[in-house]
């Protein structure tokens, strides 16, 4: 979780504290980047059954008793924790101004993290794959495969 604090002076009549604290009741709410909704993983993994994408980024996360932990979102959130931060410090005296809506805010954050996510998995560091996943698929590059996995990452702004 990603914490801020904001002290500004306020100079100027009432109107200008009226509005500050109009614009500061605004301000909340947050952005989940990941693989969101229940979209389908379409077939050509080698699994017996379909699964959504949030269930295939989950195995690829946690790791399980036959697949090994290769987590896509933990190293990038830790990695860009002070970009993202930069985004909340620099917005904030606009949003508390009122000349930018926080949701604005959110999404641009959601935006970067879903390309830095999307960045890792291509160049990112993890566990090998097993020969036979590599001789079924065609590439020893994991969590590529179709693309649809990569492509699934998305994020939603949520008001608190």
């Amino acid at each position: 979780m990603i914490k801020t604090s904001l002290t500004t002076t306020l100079t100027g009549d009432d109107d200008q504290l009226d509005r500050f604290i109009r614009n500061a009741e605004k301000v909340g709410g947050h952005v989940e980047v990941g693989w969101l909704g229940s979209k389908t993983h379409i077939g050509g993994g080698g699994g017996k059954r379909s699964i959504t994408m949030a269930d295939l980024a989950a195995i690829h996360v946690y790791g399980t008793e036959h697949i090994p932990k290769r987590d896509p979102i933990t190293p990038v959130i830790e990695e860009n924790q002070s970009k993202y931060r930069g985004y909340i410090a620099n917005s904030v005296v606009s949003i508390l101004e009122g000349s930018m809506e926080i949701e604005s805010m959110w999404q641009l954050i959601g935006m970067e993290a879903q390309a830095d996510i999307q960045q890792y998995m291509v160049n990112g560091k993890f566990a090998p794959l097993n020969p036979k996943t590599i001789k079924r698929k065609g590439s020893s590059k994991p969590l590529i495969d179709t693309g649809q996995l990569r492509q699934g990452v998305t994020y939603v702004v949520v008001k608190d």
